[in-house]
This record gives structure tokens, C-alpha cells and sequence, in this order.
């Protein structure tokens, strides 16, 4: 029974980090595009000042970096699916154990 007591620990343990890794992911993917325009800035915006970048060089790798913060938003709701899914198995788990652990009248 100990063992199964640690089992039933380790396991909501994992459940509970997945959940949150749920949490984080949304609001990475949510943040996305303004922390990769925010990157984008960063290293754009002294070129342009120095001149050294055309407009029409600046709009297109813009466009370029919101097509990719489109994709980054989608890779971090998919691994935020993947961590749902993870999540839902372990806690099943720990509740079929606990269902099996219980002693039958």
C-alpha cells in the first residue's frame, strides 16, 4: 500500500506540472507575436536609423516576422493540447488507483 500511496503522489505530482505547463503554453502562444515584434524591434529599428535597411526591406522582413509568430502561437497551443491531453491521462490514473487501492465491503 506504501507503494501505491507514492505511486498516487508521483503521479498527481506530473498531472499537476502538466496542467500548468497548459497555463504557460496559452500564454505564450497568446504573447507570440508581440514578444517576437518586440525581438523584431529590437534588432530592426538601429538599422533603420543607420540607414542600412531599405522600407521596403523592413516591411518585408515584417511581414516575415508576423508569419512566424503566427506559427510560433500555433506550436505553443499544440503543445499546450499535447500537456491537456497528458494531464487528463495522469489524473485519470491517479483516480482508477485510488478507485483500485480502495478495500471492497
Amino acid at each position: 500500500m506504501a507503494s501505491s500511496r507514492v505511486l498516487l503522489v508521483a503521479l498527481g505530482l506530473l498531472a499537476s506540472v502538466h496542467a500548468v505547463a497548459v497555463v504557460w503554453c496559452i500564454t505564450g502562444g497568446l504573447d507570440a507575436r508581440a514578444s517576437d515584434m518586440a525581438a523584431f524591434r529590437a534588432v530592426a529599428d538601429p538599422l533603420r536609423s543607420k540607414g542600412e535597411v531599405s522600407e521596403v526591406g523592413m516591411s518585408t522582413l515584417e511581414r516575415n516576422v508576423e508569419k512566424r509568430s503566427g506559427v510560433h502561437a500555433t506550436v505553443m497551443f499544440t503543445y499546450a493540447a499535447v500537456h491537456a491531453i497528458t494531464a487528463i491521462a495522469l489524473f485519470a490514473g491517479v483516480a482508477a488507483l485510488r478507485r483500485a487501492a480502495k478495500p471492497r465491503a
